[in-house]
């Protein structure tokens, strides 16, 4: 008896020293960097040792008692410690000063404070390092994406509902290692936009070197589903678009019927032992099978020759800070490619600033061989990367940059003797009707009047609307252009989307040119242009206006024929919304024949 006593008191020292019996849910308080912080510990009563650890962030004027994202039932079934740290308060601009987190994606006092947590929870439980994950919803999901660049050797894996890099922050995706990737989010959500999401699937799939063509499945009234596979030395980057859901930290309408629960069993693959390419920065093969430029946010010119990718921040903010960049930290690079097609020609690459004052390379390399482009960055900044090929039959098998210790060499490529040689536009104008239309507004309209194929508007006041164009059909267009008889006055303000975000003119251009958003090359449609005064320009204002124009990425339709300004066949020429020119303006015009036949022509 004493024996098979000693032996049941043995086996229950095991239980207990792998079980813990109590459950654990209390706030704590810890000093980061001086300052006073809070967290709520989640301790389920059937973790056990080397307990992966979930730190889970709440929304902008959330709390920590608010246990969101990451529900408690899940750390229950699934046995691991939830933290859900209590943020300091942040200016969110016009909501004001509330709870919440500095999403900048530097390593900053948020980071610092998950580090703390997690060093004061090993001091009571045996955690297992390896399998610590974050997530985090509406702002905390933004915190998510940070914690993915700038605490990338922390987390094995990261999940956002709701929440990505906008407005005041940004996605500084350049961190140590790619990071595996869930993202759930509403189709209704329009405070973090839905609309915005096919810019960050691309630029966060890229950067884990996941597949440039991803994968979809749906389950009807419930999700789509957007898989990028993991590629070699990457990480998948899956997406749940949710039906009929807006902006929720929970929806019961994934795969598991559990939203937390998903992040979980996404968490649940990987360990920071998970295999990959640490050097891995960002790879995007434009010539994969059925690669859309538009979805993935690339421009491309009417002759399929150039591609481009990274557009500016606009100023007004209209783009929500979301929009595709290369982004890179101080430190050594290589761009690799390899490439099939004709023998002797070159793929010239162009990496340059967002505005493109600074060429950081121009290079070209050969077609059908490894290339290797080095490049060098003194400090952290965000490109754009411009791709001409010789021909359009020339393909990429493999395109990607990585990081390297030391500075490389180059490996069949040459610097260009300046930056890469611009290919011809191509494409063609068509004109958008000008209209003072009244949609969403009560503005007065200025005074109208049209000759000699110039459009005058003269505004007597503030808050007059020159012209208004709304929901116009941009399919296959690339930018929008507004041409001015005569160089623009101070006081004339534009926009293109919903109205409050104006921007104003800049006084003695002759025109206007505005890049179409991904999400509205993607669409197919731009929300408006809009002309107005504001408050305090001096009066009356006048603004001559040649024409508005669209331009279009496809080659020259066949039906469309070129004329000279001098043809003697035409009787007379209109402009597409019906008005009579003098003379036939750039892009696409009706003509009337000598012989009373009408067409269009397309006039260069």
């Amino acid at each position: 008896m004493t024996k098979r006593l000693s032996t049941l008191l043995c086996l229950l020292t095991l239980v207990v020293s792998s079980t813990w019996a109590a459950k654990v849910n209390t706030e704590k308080s810890i000093s980061v960097n001086g300052t006073a912080r809070k967290y709520i510990l989640y301790v389920p009563n059937n973790v056990k040792d080397n307990a992966p650890l979930v730190i889970s962030l709440h929304g902008a004027s959330g709390h920590d008692t608010d246990r969101s994202p990451f529900r408690t039932d899940v750390a229950d079934s699934k046995g691991c410690i939830v933290v859900y740290p209590q943020g300091l308060n942040q200016n969110f601009g016009p909501f004001g000063t509330v709870p919440g987190w500095n999403a900048t994606g530097e390593a900053n006092e948020e980071i610092d404070f998950f580090k703390a947590i997690i060093d004061e929870v090993e001091k009571s439980y045996t955690i297992d390092r390896k399998r610590i994950y974050c997530c985090g919803f509406s702002n905390g999901g933004m915190m998510t994406y940070a914690a993915a660049s700038a605490a990338s050797d922390i987390f094995a894996a990261c999940a956002s509902i709701s929440g990505f890099q906008l407005n005041e922050f940004h996605q500084r995706h350049t961190g140590y290692r790619p990071v595996p990737f869930l993202h759930i989010h509403g189709k209704a959500d329009d405070f973090v936009k839905f609309s915005c999401t096919p810019i960050i699937r691309s630029n966060t799939s890229a950067r884990n070197g996941a597949s440039s063509v991803y994968k979809t499945s749906s389950v009807t009234n419930k999700y789509t589903k957007y898989e990028y596979a993991a590629e070699e030395g990457g990480f998948p980057y899956i997406f749940y678009a949710i039906d009929g859901m807006g902006h929720n930290d929970y929806t019961d309408k994934t795969p598991e019927g559990n939203s937390a629960l998903t992040m979980w069993n996404f968490f649940n693959k990987y360990t920071l032992d998970s295999e990959c390419d640490k050097t891995l920065k960002w790879r995007q093969n434009i010539d994969a099978t059925r690669f859309n430029f538009s979805t993935n946010s690339w421009k491309v010119s009417a002759d399929s020759t150039q591609f481009t990718y990274g557009t500016p921040k606009k100023d007004n903010n209209a783009d929500n800070n979301v929009y595709p960049s290369l982004q890179f930290e101080a430190g050594n690079y290589i761009l690799k490619f390899e490439s099939t097609g004709t023998e002797g020609n070159k793929i010239h690459i162009l990496v340059e600033t967002l505005d493109g004052k600074n060429v950081l390379f121009s290079k070209k390399g050969e077609v059908g061989k490894p290339v290797v482009m080095p490049f060098s960055v003194s400090e952290y900044g965000e490109y754009k990367i411009t791709i001409t090929k010789d021909s359009k039959a020339d393909k990429f098998t493999s395109l990607a940059i990585h990081s390297c210790d030391e500075p490389a060499e180059n490996q069949n490529c040459t610097d260009e003797s300046g930056s890469a040689e611009e290919k011809p536009e191509g494409g063609y104008l068509i004109e958008i009707p000008q209209d003072q239309g009244t949609k969403y507004d009560n503005f007065t309209r200025t005074q109208m009047s049209t000759a000699d194929g110039v459009t005058t508007y003269t505004a007597n006041g503030d808050l007059q609307v020159a012209f208004k164009m709304m929901d116009i059909d941009v399919t296959d267009c690339d930018y929008v252009i507004v041409k001015f008889a005569e160089p623009v006055p101070s006081g004339w303000c534009i926009a293109f989307w919903d109205g409050q975000d104006n921007v104003a003119i800049d006084a003695g251009v002759t025109e206007y040119k505005f890049e179409l958003e991904p999400n509205m090359i993607t669409t197919g449609k731009l929300p408006q242009i809009c002309v107005l005064t504001l408050w305090g320009a001096s009066k009356p204002l006048t603004l001559k206006v040649t024409g508005v124009y669209k331009h279009s990425t496809k080659e020259d339709p066949t039906a469309l024929s070129n004329v000279s300004a001098d043809a003697k066949s035409v009787a007379s020429y209109f402009t597409l919304s019906g008005s009579r020119i003098s003379a036939p303006a750039k892009g696409i015009n009706i003509v009337r024949m000598n012989d009373g036949t009408t067409r269009k022509i397309l006039v260069r």
